[in-house]
């Protein structure tokens, strides 16, 4: 008997999200190792980002029918979560656009909402990653998911408020012909290329979670899947 779908398709989001963290962590590791604020992926993460998890969850999401209890419960955490994230950057693509459009002053409240939207935004994606991976580890993976999410936290702040300062400034290089602004690329490039540590813990977790879910089980009504023992 082959693999069962759930299983393959657990493994399989498993896969691509670990390959889109090793490619985002380390070009984040690169920024940060070079100070290289110009490369033409500065900011990448809020571009690849969503797709890379979009394209894991759309596959986890094509196997809903083969979940058993626990694993339906802990997804839809995680399905809910990451499409509160996505609304979040909704949010923030909706505030920068508004102003880029318009002739009137960015006022202080659209500034910090826009750095709120990004940072709920960037923690809620991080936590969709935690909960899909959580149940899937040993407690080493679970404390490595609890650090990585607790740095992406630091980070996301740090992030959310950098951008909520310099709205203005934002707005007035997307309303020029040229994008190209070196201060503006250093002030997101830099503090984004931390998160190369909460990508690096999410690689080792993923992987052991990959090597831990079997590679073809058949699914029975009353089977679950446990936390592995640590």
């Amino acid at each position: 008997m082959g693999p069962s779908p759930m299983v393959s398709k657990l493994r399989l989001t498993l896969a691509i999200l670990s390959l889109g963290f090793a490619i985002e962590g380390a070009i984040e590791a690169y920024t940060y190792l070079s100070r290289s604020y110009q490369l033409p992926y500065a900011a990448l993460i809020f571009i690849v980002g969503p797709f890379v998890t979009l394209a894991g969850i759309l596959v986890l999401w094509m196997g809903r029918h083969e979940w058993n209890d626990l694993l339906s419960r802990r997804f839809r955490h995680a399905h809910r979560t990451f499409a509160f994230s996505l609304l979040a950057l909704l949010v923030a693509v909706a505030l920068l656009v508004w102003y880029s459009y318009s002739s009137a002053p960015v006022p202080s409240w659209a500034s910090w909402g826009f750095g709120a939207a990004v940072m709920a935004s960037l923690l809620l994606t991080f936590a969709t990653y935690v909960l899909i991976a959580f149940h899937l580890t040993a407690m080493v993976g679970k404390a490595l998911l609890l650090l990585a999410l607790s740095w992406a936290a630091v980070v996301s702040f740090w992030i959310g408020q950098v951008l909520a300062q310099n709205l203005s400034a934002i707005v007035s290089v997307l309303q020029t012909p040229t994008l190209a602004d070196s201060s503006l690329s250093a002030l997101i490039a830099g503090p984004e290329s931390y998160l190369a540590l909460t990508y690096a813990l999410l690689v080792i977790v993923y992987i052991d979670a990959f090597r831990k879910v079997p590679a073809g089980s058949p699914k029975s009504p009353s089977n679950s899947v446990a936390p592995p023992a640590a």
